[in-house]
């Protein structure tokens, strides 16, 4: 079925996307769940209905659903899924997942085309344990979240995969931060450096790394759940988002692990062209060669294409 953006498979509520292109055809993932469960915003009401569903477009504007292309299982170690990502090696298509339940960690899928997906092995590439990585110099111990984001092609002989994470033993509600694990093989994987622990953001959600130019951008959804917002959250960001639960951040940085820093400006892209705003966004190059970023909409659904303009100093407008 043929649809126009914003774009949502009929009876279904989508968010969390992430894209890959092969050739002309753009593919986007996403996690469904269907309307009739009731609340929207509810994820308890989740739970194992939450697929990863699957459509198709040429231009970013009209999508044809596919169907999911992977569900959750009762009964196996896929119990329970949520956001991915996907990257081309070794001449096929390889998509690391979330597993919230089961297994709990980071699951591996592999496909031919992009189409048909095989879930490799019987548990999590990455299982949900503590690791240690390097922040500033120093060892970090964290706990993986989730929301696994693979870098579409080795950075230095390795495969990177940025993670929402937590810091082990940090005060809650401002112990989240963004690590990286990395791997030969896409199946082997071991922790990396930490590219951002601000500790004063509860989860960074659903991040996405990417390169413009001579700088790496790097974007998180600063998430706040806990009762009381982190103080130092509220203390240093501007007044307008100081009570936001959710908020789209975007930092750069001179090199692919840091340091990184807020871009120069507007640094929390929360305003869309046109009013209106969405949440979890993903930065791709468009038909037309420049980048262009989408997001879930207030709706849960996809959003139209947003042209991204660069500035000299590493800014970012959208129109």
């Amino acid at each position: 079925m043929a649809c126009h953006a914003d774009f949502a498979p009929p009876g279904m509520w989508i968010n969390d996307n992430w894209f890959a292109r092969d050739g002309d055809t753009y593919h986007v993932f996403y996690l469904q769940v269907p309307r009739c469960i009731g609340d929207e915003n509810c994820w308890k009401l989740r739970g194992g209905l939450q697929w990863i569903g699957h459509a198709t477009s040429t231009d970013l504007v009209n999508w044809t659903d596919q169907g999911p292309v992977i569900v959750p299982i009762r009964g196996t170690w896929i119990e329970s899924l949520a956001t991915g990502s996907v990257a081309p090696a070794e001449g096929k298509w390889w998509m690391v997942f979330t597993v919230g339940a089961g297994k709990p960690g980071v699951g591996l899928a592999v496909s031919d085309d992009l189409m048909t997906w095989r879930v490799v092995g019987d548990g999590p590439v990455v299982p949900t344990a503590e690791y240690t990585g390097v922040w500033q110099g120093q060892p970090l111990r964290w706990w993986p979240c989730a929301n696994p984001y693979l870098y579409p092609e080795p950075i230095d002989g390795w495969w990177v995969i940025v993670i929402n994470a937590q810091v082990t033993g940090a005060e809650p509600g401002s112990n989240g931060c963004l690590a990286t694990l990395r791997s030969r093989d896409l199946r082997t994987w071991e922790p990396g450096p930490v590219l951002l622990y601000p500790q004063t953001i509860e989860r960074l959600e659903t991040p996405q790394l990417w390169r413009h130019g001579a700088y790496w951008y790097l974007y998180f959804g600063a998430a706040h759940d806990q009762e009381q917002i982190s103080s130092c959250w509220q203390a240093e960001v501007p007044v307008e988002i100081r009570d936001r639960r959710r908020v789209n951040c975007l930092y750069m940085a001179d090199r692919w692990d840091g340091p990184y820093r807020p871009i120069p400006g507007r640094w929390w892209l929360d305003e869309l062209p046109g009013g209106g705003g969405g949440y979890i966004h993903k930065v791709l190059p468009g038909p037309e060669g420049t980048h262009v970023l989408l997001t879930t909409t207030g709706q849960l659904r996809l959003s139209r294409p947003y042209e991204v303009v660069y500035g000299e100093d590493g800014g970012v407008t959208l129109r």
